[in-house]
């Protein structure tokens, strides 16, 4: 049986997927396609949106739910529980990954240039002062609001993973996104605003120690 999934030579919204496909140990190929590639293949695509996943054949679609298509398939019961109140944490803190990314998302578009979906115009001289200063806003408010929300579920949970002592897909689509502001991707919110937040650097530190996610890393940087 073969995978294959495709995005950007991004971390994004494919990482979590590529994480369960490592931590279950199912061979995939990790199809990344250029900006100019995707041109070409988006009229093609279910919904016009990467990522995707072929399996048999077969394409499947929605970063979430290929998520936890690979867990329950490929992973144990911990990685993505069927008891309800396990399943309810995990469900729990990724739907606090969701608010969170509604917090943060107006602001990553409009530094795209996707301004013009907010209903600003093409031409926009503010732009580039208004996204500065709502990444800012972002990175004194909300940013620290939710790293606190995290510290409270580590050291609710026995403080290893978000949900207990096990691995979840929480963890999974979490982490990927606290690396991307640990890392200075982001303009305007510095890499340093984890860094007054001790129980979750210490809790990613955890998980890139996992020997299947530090080997992963190690060959994608």
């Amino acid at each position: 049986m073969s995978l294959k999934l495709t995005y950007f030579n991004l971390e994004a919204a494919a990482e979590k997927i590529r994480l369960a496909c490592v931590v279950t140990n199912t061979v995939f190929e990790d199809n990344r396609i250029s900006f100019d590639d995707w041109k070409e293949l988006k009229p093609k695509t279910k919904y016009g949106q990467l990522p995707f996943l072929t399996e048999e054949g077969k394409e499947m679609y929605q970063s979430f739910a290929l998520l936890k298509y690979i867990a329950r398939k490929y992973g144990d019961d911990n990685l993505y529980p069927q008891d309800p109140v396990k399943l309810y944490a995990v469900e729990e803190a990724l739907g606090l990954l969701d608010d969170f990314s509604k917090q943060w998302v107006p602001a990553l578009y409009l530094g795209m240039g996707r301004h013009t979906s907010f209903g600003h115009p093409e031409e926009w001289p503010e732009k580039d002062a208004t996204v500065k200063s709502m990444r800012e806003k972002f990175a004194a408010e909300a940013l620290p609001q939710f790293l606190k929300h995290l510290t409270t579920h580590i050291e609710a949970n026995g403080g290893h993973f978000l949900c207990g002592e096990n691995l979840t897909i929480a963890d999974l689509a979490w982490v990927p996104q606290l690396r991307y502001f640990a890392k200075g991707i982001a303009d305007h919110v510095p890499k340093e605003a984890l860094d007054g937040f001790p129980v979750v650097t210490a809790y990613m530190a955890r998980f890139m120690e996992i020997p299947s996610i530090k080997e992963w890393y190690a060959a994608h940087p």
